[in-house]
């Protein structure tokens, strides 16, 4: 068609000629599948694809540990898919969660480092992180609280589960559209909420049938971070970030400073006397606290 001599809206390559179109069309296709070919097999077009990869990881971690969840919700005792007793298959998934956490740090800094962001990956991050610190940290609470022996049949409170994947989704859609959240967080980020529920677990299974705290009291109080934990997601509460932007003991750095020194004196107090990982939810209510004078501090510079 001599008025639309591009009708398929193909670019020209370099070696065809506008004339090409009318003259020799097998040359226009030629080198037209030549150039998709080239699209997937040149490298410097692969890599833009290994940030999403890392994400997609993250996402399949997320589902498996949900399964994981899921079984042990089913199981009594022994007799799992793999045997395993519902503490180990929760720790078999919150352990999928932690290294889904380090996947998520590394999308992003692959696409820095690459420089290769792109709204797509983005939109698939956000997806991903829905999965992985949305629906299985609330499925998590599920599984876990599920172990707690109660005097009184409170399970029916357990549903309460179903807020913290709805806040994680108002609290990333808030993200997404929020343009001011570069250098300080607004509300809690969802993997930080989410490593706060594993650490909730691990120190759930270290004062388990204890007399530490009676099981009943310890279950409302469950319920209540939970609610707590939720609406502090979709808090309009400036969190700092943790990301250095330089050495300098001044600004934000004073409060990652003190986060960092507090985080290793809980780790190493929890790791002589429990666990390790029971120091998780007292780190990040540290975080909090420190947020909370920042927030009020900044107000008027920020």
């Amino acid at each position: 068609n001599s008025a639309n001599p591009n009708p398929e809206g193909f670019e020209l390559a370099q070696n065809v000629s506008k004339g090409d179109l009318i003259h020799k069309p097998k040359k226009l296709y030629i080198n037209h599948y030549q150039l998709s070919i080239d699209s997937y097999l040149y490298p410097m077009n692969i890599k833009k694809h290994i940030p999403n990869f890392i994400t997609i990881l993250n996402l399949v971690c997320g589902v498996f540990a949900i399964l994981f969840f899921s079984e042990s919700l089913s199981v009594k005792g022994n007799g799992g898919c793999t045997g395993d007793s519902p503490s180990q298959l929760i720790t078999i998934g919150v352990t999928l969660i932690l290294i889904a956490t380090v996947l998520d740090f590394l999308d992003g800094f692959a696409a820095r480092l690459l420089k290769v962001q792109s709204e797509i990956g983005a939109q698939l991050d956000s997806l991903a992180d829905m999965v992985t610190f949305g629906v299985a940290p609330g499925v998590l609470f599920l599984a876990f609280t599920n172990t707690i022996n109660l005097s009184f049949n409170l399970k029916a409170l357990g549903l309460i589960f179903i807020i913290i994947p709805v806040f994680s989704a108002l609290r990333l859609a808030k993200f997404n559209v929020d343009t001011e959240q570069t250098n300080y967080f607004k509300g809690l980020a969802t993997p930080a909420n989410a490593i706060f529920w594993i650490g909730i677990f691990f120190f759930t299974e270290t004062i388990k049938n204890t007399g530490f705290i009676s099981n009943n009291v310890y279950y409302f109080l469950l319920i209540f971070l939970a609610i707590a934990m939720s609406l502090l997601m979709t808090s309009n509460l400036r969190m700092f970030s943790l990301k250095l932007k330089n050495l300098k003991f001044e600004g934000d750095n004073i409060y990652r400073v003190i986060l960092i020194l507090g985080a290793v004196i809980l780790t190493i107090t929890f790791g002589l006397f429990t666990n390790i990982l029971a120091s998780i939810p007292f780190i990040i209510l540290l975080y909090i606290l420190l947020s909370i004078h920042y927030h009020y501090t900044t107000r008027k510079t920020i």
